[in-house]
């Protein structure tokens, strides 16, 4: 049976349901995974996860040279608080700056052949651990942006690997907050009383990536205040790049560039 939660009879509740019924269907697989970035949402999908399931493993990610210490630091405090494994992954073959002055702005779809950062500073370190076995669970759902609505307007809460797909995480991927929008999220955050990542209050997000390419301008205004080490590391790579625009020879996305590049002109 699932773990009756307290709390009314309310569209959240319905909502968080539909979720542990997803998650209930893969409680006795081996190889379950939860992918924890140390955001808002990957933490309600953990919480979520730990009601239903037993015997599973935390991962998380580090993207090298662009996550704040202070995500780690937050992740590893969380983690202590449920009875999982954990195994915390990154790459050793890149840099996310030293990548970003050779390759340019990756591309914010997912599916783009231009997505560097996913591919080398998430997929190739996930794929390594769990060789594309098992049910992995993340805090993905259409809310999160326009973008993620977009690519998973036709999705379900259950998605099978590609055939023969070279970065599948695991083989099946579950989205138990497939439902859940925003208010959601907070409300869960809240009747639960989840500790919330601090990094939230200063830069507006996780920090486990600090410089996005799908960035809002308030946020590098943000990590420029609070976190002037990680926007010097952008300046200097920016700047490489205005060099190779000028010389014609830019790589990576150029409207995400130009977008940047308007940050730059106003605020460096």
């Amino acid at each position: 049976m699932l773990i009756q939660l307290k709390l009314d009879n309310t569209d959240l509740y319905k909502k968080i349901r539909k979720a542990m019924e997803v998650l209930e269907k893969y409680k006795n697989w081996n190889y379950k995974y939860v992918f924890f970035s140390g955001g808002k949402d990957s933490l309600v999908a953990l919480d979520l996860t730990s009601k239903v399931w037993k015997n599973f493993t935390i991962v998380y990610v580090e993207v090298t040279g662009n996550t704040h210490p202070e995500c780690t630091k937050y992740v590893y405090k969380i983690v202590n608080e449920y009875n999982a494994d954990f195994v915390h992954v990154k790459t050793e073959k890149y840099e996310f700056f030293e990548c970003l002055k050779k390759w340019g702005y990756p591309s914010l779809l997912w599916s783009h052949s231009n997505r560097w950062c996913l591919t080398h500073f998430k997929d190739e370190p996930i794929v390594t651990l769990t060789k594309g076995r098992g049910v992995g669970v993340s805090g993905v759902s259409p809310y999160n942006s326009v973008r993620r609505h977009f690519i998973l307007r036709h999705a379900r809460p259950i998605l099978l690997a590609p055939r023969r797909s070279k970065w599948q995480w695991t083989y099946y991927s579950l989205l138990p907050l497939f439902y859940f929008d925003k208010n959601d999220i907070w409300q869960y955050i809240l009747e639960n009383n989840l500790p919330l990542n601090p990094l939230y209050r200063y830069i507006g997000s996780s920090g486990n990536c600090v410089i996005c390419p799908a960035m809002r301008k308030e946020q590098l205004l943000a990590i420029k205040r609070e976190c002037f080490e990680f926007f010097c590391k952008w300046k200097k790579a920016h700047e490489k790049l205005r060099r190779d625009f000028a010389e014609g020879k830019l790589r990576g996305m150029k409207v995400v560039f130009h977008r940047f590049n308007k940050w730059y002109e106003l605020y460096c």
